[in-house]
């Protein structure tokens, strides 16, 4: 039980035998299957090979001997003895043939494997024999055979080894003819040398085989080009004309060789056949595959028993290494346990080993930074504190108080000045801008004031502090020893929100004040810069601010824009005067830069209420009004965040105006000109119709008519008259039968000279000419 709960809690041991027997598993088991799923084609393969070797060797015995024969017969065939007897007629004299009969025989049968030489004889019509005394009888059923060979229609093979039989329809070989004459093709009327072979050499040879096979199981046999098995035994079935047809077919589709599966009588065989080459005659063995799958069982127990004892072996070899891999960092968990806190340690142990050797280092390193992150939050806020105190309070404090905060809480600023007080604001805070969350815009002062105070105390003594939510206050002083001046201030400044823009993407605005002798100035120059930094409104985003450069806007509070200009801005909108506009425009803008920063937005409101007039006044003098979409303008310019983006807003607007301005004018153009058309359509047969008559009908001058017509068509309201007439004069010329004359009174043209000279300028032949064409084209 004690060793169940070591093992237990040692959860990382537990990981590395886990993860070893996992892997030693896996391989064995892949490595395995492969063996046990591909053993059943490996045996097929290796039984397959063993197979084709046999039929290789049975066809090597098979065509050695069938060369020998061919080279016997040929020799024979060209002995004087064969010769005469071939050629033999009926005066010859029979002493000396039965002499050369005789030698014949005598060779016959002192030949092992041969059974009998037959010699036919053309001239006679005879068959001559040696050997076998079978072949004495005249009437032997094989000379029925070797007359209907020999005077058949088929040709008859030469030099190749024909089965036959010594009796009628026996079913089996008997004997290998092997047949020899003259020419290359068979002549009916020519003499032929026939040898016979006995068969039992190959039959022999193929029973040795089968019984050689492996249980008994494999079966070798030879049929011939019909499917007829070749074979001494009387009695023997052919093959099927199923197992025939499955062989022509892999014969044709693939190489002499090969193999092929095939049932039987509900048993599932494979059968390797081998092209011998000689006379159509095919060797083939066949297998039960069941027999096969026996072997291919067999090892596939084999592969699951030596599997499982590597496996059991592999995990034995692997609890050895996992224990002693796992010894050093066992040695480490005990040493970091604390026997006095178990409970604390079992609050820990909710991973593995190293995930407890790391809770434990982080909660040490927690507990650390906690304790030094409070002193420090402590120490920070203390300093803010009268970091603040001394910006809004400097005036009722004296210097030796000052002196004793400073030395108290460790403030990097000067007891007795000079001072510089910057104020800064982020530039469209509260506008909608992405980090207006309380916990996003203190992370920002943050940055700031660490940053900032990170460059200015390169050069100076410097304290930043975070005054409210929307702005900040450093004050700097100087260092003993070191450069001071405004411009040098500023310098450091700008370097400090190009680094702010870079690092997080946003820009602030910064009023700097001027030299402050004494602490005592802090807070005047703090309301002072608090009020500067909203001029950031004329000088843009990213600015800094000096009081020398806001001292004119100061006294100017002005609230009514110049009439001047104001009378220039509307002579612009009016007239729809673009350059005169933006001319305007910039003086005004230019004027509002130099106003006091309460009156700024005002005015532009004030420019944007005088334009929003003007349109509302074209509006009520045109036939169709301007649509514009002004309900959004006011909030647009109020979080514009700058006079610039003010500027372009009300320019934006101005051009929306003018571009459907336009837009209307081509409409009520487009209207009128349409209008103009369909007059002329409907009435081009009047002979008044003109643009006097048009100008009547419409109300409207005709000399507006038609400037407007001709600047949009391209062509006067007298041209597209004319047209318009010469199209319906075409249309009456293609479909009508209507005489010229007819024509040019249906039309409204003036006179018949007039008509003709039209027509052929437009068109380039007469109003006749071009009928009959057109006639001839049809």
């Amino acid at each position: 039980m004690y060793l169940f709960r070591s093992y237990k809690s040692k959860k990382y041991l537990q990981r590395i035998i886990l993860s070893f027997s996992l892997l030693v598993l896996l391989s064995v088991v892949v490595c395995s299957s492969a063996l046990y799923y591909n053993s059943e084609s490996v045996v097929l393969q290796m039984q397959r090979e063993s197979n084709m070797k046999v039929l290789s060797q049975i066809k090597f015995n098979v065509s050695f001997l069938n060369e020998v024969i061919q080279k016997l017969v040929t020799s024979l065939y060209y002995d004087k003895d064969v010769i005469q007897l071939m050629t033999a007629r009926e005066s010859s004299d029979p002493i000396d043939m039965l002499s050369k009969r005789a030698r014949i025989d005598k060779f016959a049968d002192y030949t092992s494997f041969l059974h009998s030489i037959i010699i036919y004889n053309a001239n006679g019509d005879r068959f001559i024999w040696g050997g076998d005394p079978v072949l004495q009888d005249s009437n032997a059923p094989i000379y029925d055979d070797l007359r209907q060979l020999i005077k058949g229609n088929e040709k008859l093979p030469k030099l190749t080894m024909i089965p036959m039989s010594l009796n009628k329809d026996a079913g089996h070989v008997d004997l290998f003819s092997i047949f020899n004459y003259e020419s290359t093709d068979y002549q009916k009327g020519q003499s032929v040398f026939i040898l016979n072979i006995r068969p039992q050499w190959l039959f022999d040879n193929i029973k040795l085989i089968n019984r050689l096979a492996w249980e008994g199981n494999e079966s070798v046999s030879i049929i011939d080009k019909e499917g007829k098995i070749l074979t001494s035994q009387a009695g023997l079935t052919p093959v099927s004309d199923e197992f025939m047809t499955a062989l022509t077919s892999h014969r044709s589709n693939s190489a002499d060789y090969g193999y092929f599966y095939y049932t039987d009588n509900n048993q599932k065989k494979i059968v390797n056949y081998l092209n011998t080459g000689i006379n159509g005659w095919t060797l083939f063995s066949t297998q039960p595959y069941e027999t096969l799958a026996q072997k291919a069982d067999s090892l596939k127990k084999t592969s699951i028993i030596l599997t499982l004892i590597a496996l059991l072996l592999s995990l034995m070899a692997t609890l050895a290494i996992s224990l002693r891999l796992y010894r050093p960092l066992g040695k480490l968990v005990s040493s970091f346990r604390d026997e006095s806190n178990e409970a604390a340690n079992e609050d820990l142990m909710h991973g593995d080993e190293f995930s407890y050797v790391s809770d434990v280092y982080q909660q040490t390193v927690s507990h650390l930074k906690s304790i030094r992150n409070e002193q420090v939050t402590t120490r920070s806020i203390v300093r803010s504190y009268y970091v603040r105190q001394m910006v809004t309070e400097s005036a009722s404090l004296s210097e030796s108080k000052v002196k004793e905060w400073i030395e108290q809480h460790n403030l990097d600023i000067s007891p007795s000045g000079p001072y510089y007080l910057c104020v800064i604001r982020i530039d469209d805070f509260n506008r909608g801008h992405a980090y207006t969350e309380d916990k996003d815009s203190k992370l920002l002062h943050f940055a700031i004031v660490n940053i900032a105070h990170e460059i200015l105390s390169q050069s100076y003594q410097c304290e930043a502090v975070e005054m409210r939510s929307d702005h900040l206050v450093a004050i700097i002083s100087r260092r003993t020893g070191g450069q001071w001046g405004e411009q040098l201030v500023q310098g450091a400044m700008v370097a400090v929100q190009e680094v702010i823009a870079r690092l997080y993407r946003i820009t602030f605005s910064a009023a700097l004040s001027e030299e402050i002798a004494s602490h005592q100035g802090l807070v005047a120059e703090y309301r002072r810069s608090l009020q500067n930094v909203h001029y950031s409104l004329a000088f843009g985003k990213q600015s800094l601010i000096t009081p020398a450069m806001v001292q004119s806007n100061e006294g100017n509070i002005a609230a009514v824009l110049p009439g001047e200009l104001e009378k220039k801005l509307t002579e612009s909108i009016k007239g729809n005067r673009s350059e005169l506009f933006h001319k305007s425009l910039d003086k005004i803008f230019r004027y509002i830069a130099g106003l006091h920063h309460d009156y700024m937005v005002y005015m532009v409101l004030h420019v944007y209420i005088l334009m929003k007039n003007i349109i509302k006044e074209k509006n009520e003098h045109r036939i169709v009004p301007i649509s514009l979409e002004l309900a959004d303008i006011n909030e647009r310019l109020l979080t514009a965040g700058s006079l610039g983006n003010m500027k372009q807003i009300l320019i934006r607007l101005y051009e929306e105006m003018n571009e459907n301005g336009k837009r209307t004018d081509q409409e009520k153009n487009n209207v009128l000109i349409d209008t103009i058309k369909d007059i002329i359509e409907q009435n081009y047969g009047d002979l008044n119709l003109n643009l006097q008559m048009i100008g009547e009908l419409m109300r409207l001058s005709p000399d507006y008519i038609g400037k407007l017509f001709k600047r949009h068509q391209n062509m006067s309201v007298g041209e597209y008259i004319n047209d318009v007439r010469l199209r319906q004069v075409v249309l009456y010329l293609e479909q009508g039968d209507c005489t010229i004359n007819e024509l040019i009174e249906k039309i409204g043209f003036g006179t018949r000279s007039n008509f003709f000279r039209l027509f052929k300028n437009k068109y380039g032949t007469t109003p006749k000419e071009y009928r009959i064409k057109r006639n001839l084209t049809e």
